[in-house]
């Protein structure tokens, strides 16, 4: 169950008298094509471009960002409140007619590039976000291609994004088979011939 900070669980609370106001901001921390240098980029669902104080999702710590306006040329899938340890994963759809859409995924290489994305509430009244609050998901991109559009046409990019936690526990560990690793702890020689072994032809009854 999801832990919310009281401003923001109160809101909810009286969402069904009030209203509620709710918007998506997304965080991308990706590489400049030219430089390398790991750069970071915001866009949220609102209209105008705006600062944004959200709980970082590597530490908690409150940061205020810079979102640009995306309003309608962002658009967020489903993303699943799951409990279980199944490797989740969400679309988020950047339209080319956005200017920092087209920045984040033609001058940044966005492969592996480290996303949080965070629910911004807003108050009904006023219009301004009510509190920080973490990430509803956080993870990385595993996919983006790019849809360059007809004459006339609307392009894209659908960026695929899953769970970087999900995905660690999913990995292979290689170094697990691996002479060379396994020689550090010790000197193991357990797999030395690890490489080797599948290829030995060995007669029934020798030695």
């Amino acid at each position: 169950m999801r832990i919310y900070p009281q401003a923001i669980a109160d809101a909810y609370a009286a969402a069904p008298s009030d209203g509620l106001i709710t918007r998506k901001a997304v965080w991308i921390t990706a590489r400049n094509r030219v430089t390398g240098e790991p750069e970071e980029r915001g866009i949220w669902s609102g209209s105008e471009s705006v600062p944004l104080t959200v709980l970082r999702g590597t530490d908690g710590a409150q940061v205020t960002r810079l979102y640009y306006g995306g309003g309608e040329y962002l658009k967020i899938g489903e993303i699943p409140m799951t409990t279980t340890l199944t490797l989740e994963s969400i679309t988020v759809d950047l339209s080319q007619l956005a200017d920092i859409a087209r920045e984040i995924v033609r001058t940044h290489d966005v492969h592996r590039a480290p996303i949080e994305i965070h629910e911004i509430v807003l108050s009904p009244v006023t219009g301004a976000p009510i509190g920080a609050d973490y990430p509803v998901f956080s993870g990385i991109i595993d996919g983006a291609p790019i849809k360059n559009p007809a004459v006339g046409g609307e392009g894209g990019t659908k960026l695929k994004c899953v769970s970087e936690m999900m995905t660690m526990l999913a990995r292979t560990n290689t170094e697990k088979s691996s002479h060379e690793a396994q020689k550090r702890r010790g000197g193991d020689d357990l797999n030395i011939y690890s490489n080797t072994v599948e290829e030995w032809k060995l007669p029934w009854g020798a030695r």
